[in-house]
């Protein structure tokens, strides 16, 4: 019977996937009043700031396939999470537009457990990533490398305080 079925369909068939609707939603990935970590985003800014999304969108997806979790959930919300996780991992403000609400469905409360799920894992993998890293420094760098992280890392706090998802 199931071959019958396939020979009817001409064996076209297709799952959508998380990568199929993120294609779409790219479309209103970016709004005209959005801000970008206070500055409102200029038509100059644009092109780079999607090929930004575009980026932090794939990156997202990959993460996605790689827990388990994310495959129990339909891969549109999937794909939108991935949106809304790349505009918080920019400084896109805020994460979830009105036009995102419409062209995907689904509201800040439904993207948002989601989201905030690939975030997590995103920090995850870069915290192992950077445990197993054993890569020898010479000492005079390794001050240089201490002084600048350190800077950044005060920076990085502060910078993730100001982006919550919402």
């Amino acid at each position: 019977m199931e071959l019958l079925l396939l020979e009817f369909f001409c064996w076209n068939l297709v799952l959508p996937t998380s990568a199929h609707y993120i294609e779409y939603y790219k479309m209103a990935a970016l709004c005209k009043d959005d801000n970008l970590n206070g500055e409102k985003v200029t038509p100059q800014m644009e092109t780079k700031i999607m090929k930004y999304i575009s980026k932090y969108c794939k990156y997202f997806l990959d993460i996605s396939l790689q827990d388990f979790a994310f495959a129990q959930l339909p891969p549109s919300l999937v794909a939108a999470a991935a949106i809304a996780s790349s505009r918080h991992s920019l400084g896109l403000i805020p994460s979830w537009t009105p036009q995102l609400r419409e062209v995907t469905g689904f509201s800040i409360s439904q993207v948002q457990p989601v989201a905030l799920a690939l975030i997590s894992v995103y920090y995850h993998y870069r915290a192992r990533d950077s445990e197993t890293e054993n890569v020898e420094v010479p000492s005079e760098m390794m001050s240089k490398i201490n002084t600048s992280c350190s800077t950044s890392n005060e920076n990085t706090k502060r910078n993730s305080k100001q982006r919550v998802i919402a």
